[in-house]
C-alpha cells in the first residue's frame, strides 16, 4: 500500500467534519470546553487524545471513542515511520505504487514503462523532477483531495490522485475570470438547459465557458480503473475552483446530476471534496453538506414546486415527458430523479435516458445510441 511522505495530525480530520457540520472550529473548542493552547495542541497532534478528549469529540463531531483514540496513534505512528525512513526511495521501486497498466491503457503512460523508467515516467506525468519533490507537491493541493479529504477511501488513492492530475493539467489551460461564488450561483439553474444538446462534445465546451466567466475551471477525463469517482472540486494555486467531473454510469442523469453536486460544494461550501458513487467517501456517511449538496442538485433540475408533482403522480412515460417540459430538462433526468427516490425500480423507462460511450478520445465520451425525444 502506498504510503504519503507525511503524517496528517488529528486536526485534518477535526476540521473537515466540523466544516461538514457548519461548526467554526473556534466555536467547536468552546463547545468541547477545552483551553486554546490545548485545544490547539490536539489539532496538531501535540497533546494525546485520552479518553477524556475522545470522548468530547465523538459527542461533538460522532464516530467512537477508539476511532479518535486511533487516529491519533495513527499519526503517531506515521511520525516514526517518517523519522525511520531513507530520505528518498529507489526509483527502481516507486512507480510500482501507481496503476501502471491502466495509465498506460488510457495512454497516460508510454506503453513500454517498466522499473526505473516507469518511475521517470510517473514523476513526468506528474510534472515533477525526484520523489522528493513529488512528496512535497503533492502533500498539499489535489494531493489532500485525494489523501486527507477521503480518509478510509477504500478506492486505489493513486488511481484517484492520477485522474485528478489530469484534471489538474487540463484546467491550467483554461482562461478564468476572478471567482465569483455569487454571480456563479446565480448563473448555474439556467445551464441545466444545456442538457437538451445530445452530444457532450456539444453541450459540455458551452458549460465550460459559462463556468470560467465567473471564475470556475469545468474539466472532464475518464476515470482510471481503481478510481471510483464521480467528480471533484477543488481551489487551484490561483484562488479559482476547479471542477473535475469522470461521466461515471455514463448516463445523461447521473452526470447532470454530479455536475450540480459539486458546483453546490463550490458555492456553498467552498471546500475540496470527491463524490464516490454520489457518496462522501468520509468515515461518517453522508454528512451535512452531503445532503446540502444533493439538495441543491435536485432542485436546479426540478424546481420544489414540481417536486411534489413529479414524485406523486403514477409514473408513466408521458408524465416523465411532461415534468421534463415543465422543469426545462429531458425526460432521463426525470428518471434519474425518479430512480433516486424510490418511485422508479433502477430498471425502469431507462430507455429515455441518454447513455455515452467512450471511444478514443478519454476526454469526453460519445453519445451510445441516441434517441429521439418528444
Amino acid at each position: 500500500m502506498f504510503e504519503p511522505n507525511w503524517a496528517s495530525p488529528p486536526g485534518d480530520t477535526i476540521s473537515r467534519l466540523a466544516a461538514a457540520g457548519n461548526v467554526p472550529v473556534h466555536e467547536l473548542a468552546e463547545r468541547i470546553g477545552f483551553e486554546e493552547d490545548v485545544f490547539a495542541g490536539i489539532m496538531e497532534g501535540r497533546v494525546e487524545i485520552c479518553s477524556e478528549i475522545a470522548d468530547a469529540l465523538s459527542a461533538e463531531l460522532g464516530a467512537s471513542r477508539q476511532f479518535w483514540s486511533e487516529r491519533y496513534n495513527q499519526f503517531l505512528a506515521d511520525k516514526a515511520r517518517l523519522a525511520n525512513s531513507a530520505p528518498d526511495q529507489s526509483l527502481s521501486t516507486w512507480g510500482q505504487a501507481f496503476p501502471a497498466r491502466a495509465l498506460r491503457e488510457l495512454g497516460w503512460l508510454p506503453k513500454g514503462s517498466r522499473g526505473e523508467r516507469l518511475s521517470e515516467d510517473i514523476l513526468s506525468f506528474f510534472g515533477c523532477d525526484t520523489i522528493s519533490s513529488w512528496n512535497e507537491r503533492y502533500s498539499a493541493g489535489i494531493g489532500q483531495v485525494a489523501f486527507r479529504t477521503s480518509f478510509a477511501f477504500e478506492a486505489d488513492e493513486m488511481a484517484t490522485l492520477a485522474w485528478l492530475r489530469v484534471g489538474e493539467v487540463q484546467s491550467e489551460g483554461l482562461t478564468l475570470a476572478r471567482f465569483s461564488s455569487s454571480d456563479f450561483k446565480e448563473r448555474l439553474p439556467e445551464l441545466k438547459k444545456l442538457c437538451a444538446l445530445k452530444r457532450p462534445e456539444v453541450f459540455f465546451p458551452k458549460l465550460q465557458q459559462a463556468c470560467a466567466e465567473h471564475g470556475v475551471g469545468l474539466v472532464s477525463s475518464k476515470a482510471p480503473k481503481g478510481c471510483r469517482a464521480s467528480g471533484a472540486t477543488w481551489t487551484n494555486t490561483n484562488g479559482n475552483p476547479i471542477v473535475l467531473l469522470s461521466f461515471r454510469f455514463l448516463s445523461e442523469d447521473h452526470f447532470w446530476f454530479t455536475f450540480f453536486h459539486e458546483a453546490a460544494h463550490v458555492v456553498l461550501h467552498g471546500t475540496d471534496h470527491i463524490s464516490v458513487d454520489g457518496s462522501d467517501p468520509s468515515p461518517f456517511g453522508a454528512s451535512h453538506c452531503e445532503d446540502e449538496a444533493d439538495a441543491f442538485a435536485q432542485d436546479t433540475l426540478v424546481p420544489a414546486y414540481l417536486r411534489d408533482e413529479m414524485l406523486n403522480a403514477v409514473p408513466t412515460r408521458p408524465h416523465v415527458r411532461k415534468i421534463a417540459r415543465m422543469a426545462g430538462v429531458t425526460p432521463g433526468v426525470i428518471v434519474g430523479q425518479l430512480q433516486k427516490a424510490g418511485v422508479l425500480q433502477p430498471h425502469q423507462f431507462n430507455e429515455l435516458k441518454r447513455r455515452y460511450k467512450w471511444d478514443g478520445n478519454t476526454e469526453l465520451p460519445n453519445v451510445s445510441q441516441p434517441r429521439k425525444y418528444s
